[in-house]
């Protein structure tokens, strides 16, 4: 082989490795990632579009189909709610809207996003400001975009369905909730009310969660929270589960990763469960209940005096239980403190 037929081959192999770092990025990220690799190509001026107030007396339900665009929620102490579009495309280019009222229900929705070249950088903004005093129904969907709703809120119910993107939430107290995301982390303040909360594919970080029930389900990522009240269904499919302070009944359990709970007090029967990893779990020295333990390939600790020690424990801590924790990992350790 020649030197320039060498040098050939080396560039040949350069190209399709940066190919395929591109693809992998692009396919880990989505497009609008893609796009923002190339911004120093893009020197467009956002610019805003639209800037209109709405009156929402009445409306019991405020519906945003946001589709590809980025959203931020924000409060108002105007009695309207505000609409701002930012975009920094071409009129031909840039997404459109459609603001209705109908009835009781208020929309914004995202018609259409038209495609364009690959080395422009998109940068489309819709920002709702709602009034303080509207404490009804607010539903958010989006396919691809992140969601930032930082304002305490009140609200009878919210929904969020979002497709791919992050969504930062601070306080919010609410009847019901619902929220879902197919692909992106899910991060949360202090929350009251019961509900749904799943990630397919993501972390969730939640300060607190107040509530009669909640099922929080991720399939793939870590799930941390600071606080959790309630009666529970907690479970990961992949990933590490850490509760600091739990107050309830139900289930939490890891197909695959550690689980971390700090009981501070047990109102109904509750199981911890690991499939593959390492159950962890620390418990008042105030509490009664029953303690039921197995590890199939592993060992049991507690600090119980009254317990046996081994793969299988039980033991009665303090006088006349009501409730009954019990522990499980099919492969790992469980080790059980009292504080």
């Amino acid at each position: 082989m020649t030197s320039k037929q060498r040098n050939r081959t080396i560039w040949r192999i350069v190209a399709l490795l940066a190919l395929a770092v591109l693809l992998v990025f692009v396919l880990i990220r989505g497009m609008k990632g893609a796009y923002a690799m190339f911004a120093w190509l893009d020197h467009s001026d956002v610019e805003t579009v639209l800037d209109e107030r709405f009156d929402i007396q009445g409306v019991r339900q405020v519906l945003l189909d946001a589709g590809s665009l980025n959203v931020e929620v924000k409060s108002t102490s105007e009695d309207q709610a505000r609409l701002v579009f930012q975009s920094n495309l071409a009129p031909d280019k840039r997404a459109q809207l459609a603001v209705e009222r109908d009835g009781d229900t208020f929309t914004v929705e995202q018609l259409r996003h038209v495609r364009i070249g690959l080395f422009i950088n998109v940068r489309e903004k819709l920002t709702l400001y709602l009034p303080d005093g509207y404490q009804q129904a607010l539903t958010l969907r989006m396919r691809s975009g992140n969601l930032h709703m930082a304002d305490a809120r009140t609200f009878s119910s919210l929904e969020v369905h979002l497709t791919s993107g992050n969504v930062e939430i601070g306080d919010i107290a609410a009847k019901t909730y619902d929220v879902q995301a197919s692909s992106g982390n899910v991060t949360l303040g202090n929350w009251r009310g019961q509900g749904k909360l799943r990630v397919t594919s993501g972390n969730i970080r939640l300060l607190s969660l107040t509530g009669a029930d909640h099922e929080i389900r991720s399939a793939s990522g870590t799930v941390r929270i600071g606080s959790l009240s309630g009666d529970t269904a907690l479970h990961v499919t992949s990933g590490t589960v850490r509760v600091e302070h739990f107050e309830g009944g139900g289930s939490i359990s890891s197909s695959s990763g550690t689980v971390n709970v700090g009981i501070g007090r047990i109102t109904g029967d509750l199981s911890v469960r690991c499939t593959s990893g390492t159950v962890r779990v620390t418990v008042p020295d105030s509490q009664a209940f029953n303690f039921e333990a197995e590890s199939l390939s592993g060992s049991v600790k507690t600090d119980f005096p009254s317990a046996k020690e081994g793969r299988r424990t039980v033991a009665t801590v303090g006088a006349s239980p009501d409730y009954t924790l019990s522990c499980h990992t099919t492969s790992g350790s469980i080790r059980v403190n009292m504080n």
